[in-house]
């Protein structure tokens, strides 16, 4: 049976079709401007090299990189480790708030992680709401290298309209694994053009799968590790 770390608070997720608890490991959300110098390490990964682009109209507020606090963690049920975005944009009809969103994903330098590397990645859009023409849509693509120079491994996408069930809440992508990725999202809050048209996103999580895969004991010590930001990296 897997232990679980102790004081740690677990929201109950559906991903990929499989009941999961997100566990955090990196204490209370951070905002993304705080992690420029330093990245954020969890597990064997560390993310850094944040940057953002935010754009608004209609009336809307543009986005930067303030407004997005960030928390890592784990998925208890498959092990993948990965962060949770929080920020609250909003967009009433005919308001649009775009984002433009990038950051480095890699394998920690060190020689008990030499033979690991990322194998796919997903997203999920956890807190999205829609009313009437309102969309929130999300794109993402990712690389092998830095862009323009690198060679895309893998794009998604999600969305949330009104009374789509939630079906296009979730994307996933599996390529070769590598070392290290550099992933791209474009986010768009739209309120559309209706009277009562609304957009609202305030939670999403990207998870990262790993190979080869470590075990339950080895997930404890790096949640340990993850309470940890790195201070270098080859990637950083």
């Amino acid at each position: 049976m897997r232990k679980t770390l102790p004081a740690l608070v677990v929201l109950v997720l559906t991903f990929s079709g499989v009941n999961a608890a997100w566990e955090p490991l990196t204490g209370d959300p951070v905002s993304l401007d705080s992690l420029i110098d330093e990245g954020l390490t969890v597990g064997d990964k560390i993310f850094c090299e944040f940057d953002l682009f935010g754009t608004a109209f209609g009336g809307a507020i543009a986005p930067d990189l303030s407004s997005i606090h960030v928390q890592g963690g784990w998925d208890d049920a498959t092990g993948d480790y990965g962060l949770r975005f929080l920020m609250s944009w909003n967009a009433a009809s005919g308001q649009i708030v775009n984002t433009n969103l990038s950051f480095t994903v890699a394998i920690i330098d060190d020689p008990q992680w030499e033979h690991w590397q990322i194998k796919d990645v997903g997203l999920m859009l956890s807190g999205a709401s829609a009313t009437e023409t309102g969309v929130v849509s999300a794109s993402e693509t990712v690389w092998d290298g830095p862009v323009p120079s690198g060679e895309v491994l893998a794009s998604l996408s999600a969305s949330k309209q009104e009374l789509d069930g939630g079906t296009q809440l979730t994307d996933w992508a599996e390529f070769d694994p590598v070392k290290a990725i550099w992933v791209r999202k474009d986010i768009s809050i739209t309120g559309g053009a209706g009277l009562d048209g609304s957009a609202h996103l305030s939670e999403m999580f990207q998870f990262f799968s790993q190979v080869p895969e470590p075990t339950s004991m080895t997930l404890l010590a790096l949640g340990a590790l993850g309470l940890l930001k790195a201070r270098r990296n080859r990637h950083c």
